[in-house]
C-alpha cells in the first residue's frame, strides 16, 4: 500500500489561567494489519499504549505549551501504510528551553509489534499488547502490563516494570536500568532461564534462586526454571531488581 504521511489537524484550544498554559487535542485513526509494526518517538510527554481487537490504530495527542506560538511549533507527524505506522513529535528548531509537551494515548491491534517506542522526557505505559515490545525512556518510568511476547525495556532515570500473562510466546526478555528499580512478574509455572546483575541495588527473587554477592561486581543471579525456556536478562546499576512469580494475578512465594 502507498505511504500516507500526515500532520495532525489540531483543534480545541483551551487555556488554563492558573498556569498560563494552552492545550490542543487531536484524534486520528489509521488502518493497520493485525501484526503490523508501530514506532513512536516523543521528546517531551508521556506515552500510553493500549491494545484493542481492531485492525487499526487510534492516536489521541494532547499538546501543552506556555503560549500559542509554542503550541503551533509542536507537531505530530504520522507515516502510515497498511503494515506499519510511524509517529513522531517535533518541537520547533530546538532553540527554546521549554518548548512544551505532547502526551499520546494510542490504541493498537492486540498482536501488533511495538518495534521502537522511544521517549526522552516522559513515561511509557503499555498494556495488553501480545506482540513484541521494544520501549525506552531516558528520563521516565517504563511499564508494560498483561503482555506475552518478546520484551526489551530500558531507561536511564526511572522505574522499569513488566507483568506477563504468559511466557509461551516470548523467547527473550531484556530489562536494563541505570537509576531506578526493576520489577518483573511472570507466571509461577513458566519455563525460563534467568541472568540478573546489579551493581549496587541488590536482587530479590521469590523463586528461591541463590544470589551471589561480589565486592567488585555487585549482586548476580543465575537460575533455570522448569527446565528453561524464555531467556531473561536483567541489568541494573542503582536500584533494586525484583523477580516475582504470579498466579491468577497474585504473587506466589516459594519456600
Amino acid at each position: 500500500m502507498p505511504l500516507a504521511s500526515a500532520l495532525f489537524a489540531l483543534a480545541g484550544i483551551v487555556g488554563l489561567p492558573a498556569t498560563g498554559n494552552v492545550h490542543q487535542e487531536s484524534s486520528r485513526i489509521y488502518p493497520l494489519s493485525a501484526r503490523g509494526r508501530v514506532t513512536l518517538q516523543n521528546v517531551n510527554g508521556d506515552v500510553h499504549i493500549r491494545a484493542w481487537d481492531r485492525h487499526e490504530v487510534r492516536i489521541w495527542a494532547v499538546k501543552t505549551a506556555s503560549s500559542r506560538d509554542l503550541l503551533n511549533e509542536a507537531r505530530v507527524t504520522v507515516d502510515s501504510t497498511g503494515d506499519s505506522i510511524s509517529i513522531r513529535s517535533r518541537f520547533g528548531d530546538g532553540s527554546t528551553t521549554n518548548p512544551g509537551s505532547i502526551e499520546f494515548t494510542i490504541m493498537v491491534p492486540r498482536h501488533a509489534r511495538l518495534s521502537e517506542i522511544k521517549a526522552i522526557n516522559g513515561a511509557v505505559d503499555i498494556e495488553g499488547v501480545s506482540g513484541g515490545i521494544n520501549a525506552s525512556s531516558v528520563n521516565g518510568p517504563v511499564r508494560a502490563q498483561k503482555i506475552a511476547g518478546d520484551l526489551r525495556l530500558s531507561t536511564v532515570n526511572g522505574r522499569l516494570e513488566a507483568t506477563f500473562e504468559r511466557l509461551s510466546d516470548a523467547k527473550m526478555i531484556s530489562m536494563n536500568s541505570v537509576n531506578g528499580p526493576i520489577s518483573l512478574s511472570i507466571p509461577y509455572d513458566a519455563g525460563a532461564e534467568f541472568n540478573a546483575r546489579n551493581v549496587t541495588g541488590g536482587i530479590d527473587n521469590d523463586f528461591g534462586f541463590p544470589v551471589r554477592q561480589d565486592h567488585s561486581a555487585g549482586s548476580q543471579l543465575h537460575g533455570v526454571l522448569k527446565g528453561g525456556g524464555t531467556y531473561i536478562n536483567l541489568k541494573n546499576v542503582n536500584g533494586t531488581i525484583c523477580i516475582m512469580p504470579m498466579s491468577h494475578g497474585r504473587r506466589v512465594k516459594f519456600t
